[in-house]
Order: C-alpha cells, then structure tokens, then sequence
C-alpha cells in the first residue's frame, strides 16, 4: 500500500459509501502529497542555507571563503522560488480538498488549533530563512567581494521590505482565522465520511519528524552562535538533518487529513 494510501473504513449501519468520495479521497491524497513536498523543500532548504553559512564562518576571509558566500547565494536563490512554489501549490491542493469536502458533504470547515498552529510554525520558518538570507551580503564582504556585496546589500533591503509587508498581511489572515476559530465549534465528524481511517495514527511515526525539528534547530542555534560546533560536527548535523527530513516526509501519516485539519 503507497504511504498516500488512506485506509478506508465502511460507511455506519451498512450505508453505502457517499456520492463523490473516490473523488474526495484523491483531492486528500493531493494535499497531502504537497504538503509533504512542501516541508521536504522546507527542511531541506533550511538545513543547506545553515550549513554553507557555518562553513563560511569558518573559512578564512578572503580567497577562501568565496566559494561559500556563492554557495550561500546559490543555495538561496533556489530556495526562495522553490519554497514559494512548492507552499502554492500546498495551499492550492488544501483548497481544492475544502472544496470537495463541502460539495459532498455540505458542511464548511473551519481552522482548528491544530492547523493554526501549523501555519504559524511554516510563517517562523520562513522567517528564518529570510534572515539567513539577509546575512548573505555580509559573507561576501568577509569574503573581500566589495562589489558584489553592495549590489546584495540593495538587494536584500527590497527582499527585508517585501517580507515585511507579507508578514503583516499573513498575521492580518492568520489572526482572522484564530477569531473565527475561537467564536465557533468545529463540526463533528460526517458518518458518510469513509475516508477517516479505522485506526488511530501510530506514535513511532513521529520520532523522525522530532529528529529532523531538533537537527535544524541545533544547526539554527549554531548560526546564532548559541554554540560552535567544529566543522565536521556541521557537516554531521546537516548531514543528519537531510536524512531526518526525507525519512520523516516518507514515514508520515498514512491519510490523507482531512480539510480541517
């Protein structure tokens, strides 16, 4: 059985299974799939920005350290756009399965805790990977690249600017939802929905997810220079890190969530 497989369970009392629900389920099984996709190029965008920074701080200035301040540009030149495109579309598959939940089940779903809590733990991601961005001109002018630097110091001014407007947009968005989350009650569970699997998630797929969390965390706290690991501890963690990510991405969830979660 795929892992984006959701296990099925049949419809109460012997009722047959409700009109549109293969439909349902593969819209489901979409969402999940991107926001799989979309955490993948998180973490993974997150822990390669970190660690080429470390390895720049810890080159020598000048000659040596430019290969690292290209990397980091690099690194998030690819990121930026792969991050918004992959969280589009996340956001796109999340509305299509809201869509096809209420075409079949007429009911509207609303943002629990559990998906706010979500959204403002990808917003703080974000977050950081723009401040990581922001320090990129800097390793260019450690690196003895002047001009470069200045150019990137322009850059990264629109880059803080745009951040900022989008970041007062998305707590305008997210504080509505946590007011109409908070002025009204889920509704419960449809009985037609056979998409909700017969048994409940199991604890030992989390710990990768965990793992992957604490790895880019302590490589974060490394960047913030809350401790300084040696270079090939960096590497390690990174390289831990990567794997976490991946295993935690192909080990999630065996469902497709429903909209509301």
């Amino acid at each position: 059985m795929s892992a984006l497989t959701p296990r099925h369970r049949p419809a109460p009392d012997g009722l047959p299974a409700s009109p549109g629900s293969a439909r349902l389920i593969l819209l489901r099984e979409r969402a999940t799939g991107a926001r799989r996709a979309a955490l993948l190029v998180l973490g993974i965008s997150t822990t390669l920005l970190v660690a080429v920074q470390l390895l720049a701080e810890r080159a020598e200035t000048g000659r040596a350290a430019a290969p690292y301040a290209v990397a980091a540009l690099a690194v998030l030149l690819v990121a930026l756009p792969a991050l918004t495109a992959s969280q589009v579309l996340w956001g796109i598959r999340e509305q299509e399965a809201r869509v096809g939940e209420r075409e079949v089940f007429a009911t509207r779903s609303r943002p629990d805790a559990r998906r706010l809590l979500a959204r403002l733990a990808v917003a703080v991601c974000w977050a950081v990977v723009v401040l990581l961005g922001l320090t990129v001109p800097r390793l260019f002018t450690d690196a003895g690249m002047y001009g470069a630097a200045d150019r990137l110091a322009g850059a990264a001014e629109t880059l803080a600017m745009t951040c900022y407007m989008s970041g007062m947009a998305f707590l305008l968005w997210w504080g509505r939802d946590v007011i109409v989350a908070a002025a009204r009650r889920q509704p419960p569970p449809d009985p037609w929905d056979d998409a909700v699997p017969s048994r409940p998630r199991r604890r030992w797929r989390w710990p990768p997810g965990a793992a992957a969390v604490a790895l880019v965390l302590a490589l974060v706290g490394a960047r913030a220079h809350l401790w300084a690991p040696d270079t090939v501890t960096v590497l390690a963690l990174a390289a831990a890190a990567l794997a976490a990510c991946v295993v935690a991405v192909r080990r999630g969830p065996g469902r497709a969530p429903r909209s509301g979660e």
